[in-house]
């Protein structure tokens, strides 16, 4: 599950929920275009920690 927190107040905004492919162990990355803001991150799992694996790249638009 991936979490927001406002680094203002140290609040966890939960923006949504989403059950990913395979294990998300990676960083998320976000972006910005004009005043969208978008959140990438890539779930390919990790065997040692035994997560599900897979080759996944998911890219998320932010509410505005």
């Amino acid at each position: 599950m991936l979490t927001a927190i406002d680094l203002r107040t140290g609040e966890i905004r939960w923006l949504w929920k989403i059950k990913l492919p395979a294990g998300g162990q990676a960083t998320p990355m976000t972006y910005q275009i004009g005043n969208k803001q978008y959140l990438v991150i890539a779930a390919d799992g990790h065997s040692a920690m035994g997560t599900t694996l897979g080759d996944h790249l998911l890219a998320f638009a932010l509410p505005d």
